[in-house]
């Protein structure tokens, strides 16, 4: 019988690599190694824990109920090694690192993006797009380290850092009746065709709970999977589209108008899983966010 080697950091940041980015080559080229060394990494893992962690499905890599425990074990490890090699090189200042980042807003993730990488040029980024419900279920499960994601409040499971406020808006072009008004009540919104976000968009809950609390009911004209489809929509003409404020852009054929008679509020947040908010490149993701929002 074949003696497995002890597991070292290489097999750990390759686990890592391939779990955060769903392919072997991805992880390859996140690390700057070959394909096949990825492979050989993992091989030597499992062999050293003595089980399966990755299973792969046509052509996607699903992780094992074993990968899912020792994953966020890895990611400590990592976080820690980074905070050692800031502090014994310069003080707290990350000369490299990595970062998985969660997206559900470009417009809102790249101010803080062009801050972060100008202060850490040395910190690898591999961003993941996804409304916030799916993005809040990759930070817990540790397949993403920090998050921006939209919430009517604090969740209680993760560090939430506040940015800004989010408000609803209808999103409407030119031909549209409502394009120079600067605000449409709940109870005009009868008779409109509505282009909407797919089931788990915070844009879509926030719309339609404001719609419950006034007893005001839409039906969707189309459902589509992401904001840039639901801009192209309302700028076509299709119907009314819903944005978040700090989502709007700065498309010309656009206009978005407030919906007034929202008796809530609901803010953009970066979150975390606590244990990791003050380790490494998370923590110093932050802090960045932070900064340039207060701005």
């Amino acid at each position: 019988m074949t003696k497995a080697h002890p597991m070292n950091f290489a097999q750990l940041r390759a686990f890592h690599a391939v779990a955060v980015t769903g392919t072997f080559s991805g992880a390859a080229q996140v690390l700057g190694v070959s394909q096949p060394a990825i492979t050989q990494h993992i091989k030597s893992l499992e062999e050293s824990v003595g089980a399966r962690l990755f299973v792969r499905s046509g052509g996607a890599i699903e992780l094992t109920a074993n990968a899912m425990h020792l994953l966020p074990k890895v990611r400590d490890v990592m976080l820690t090694i980074e905070d050692i090699e800031a502090s014994v090189e310069s003080g707290r200042s990350l000369r490299l690192g990595y970062l998985t980042l969660g997206v559900c807003s470009p417009c809102m993730a790249m101010p803080i993006l062009e801050r972060f990488l100008t202060q850490l040029p040395g910190v690898h980024i591999e961003i993941r797009l996804e409304n916030s419900n799916r993005l809040l279920d990759l930070v817990a499960s540790s397949r993403a380290d920090v998050a921006l994601v939209t919430l009517t409040e604090p969740h209680p499971a993760f560090m939430c850092r506040y940015l800004v406020d989010q408000e609803v808006l209808l999103l409407v072009n030119e031909g549209h009746p409502w394009w120079e008004r600067e605000s449409v009540s709940i109870g005009e919104l009868g008779g409109q065709r509505f282009i909407l976000r797919e089931e788990g968009s915070m844009t879509r809950h926030l719309f339609e709970r404001a719609l419950s609390e006034a007893s005001q009911a839409v039906s969707p004209y189309l459902v589509l999977g992401s904001r840039e489809a639901v801009k192209e929509a309302a700028a076509a003409g299709l119907g009314v589209g819903i944005v978040l404020s700090r989502e709007l852009g700065f498309d010309s054929r656009l206009r978005g108008i407030p919906l007034d008679g929202v008796g809530f509020a609901a803010g953009e947040y970066a979150v975390a899983l606590p244990r990791f908010g003050e380790k490494g490149a998370i923590r110093e993701f932050m802090n960045v966010a932070s900064a340039v929002m207060a701005v």
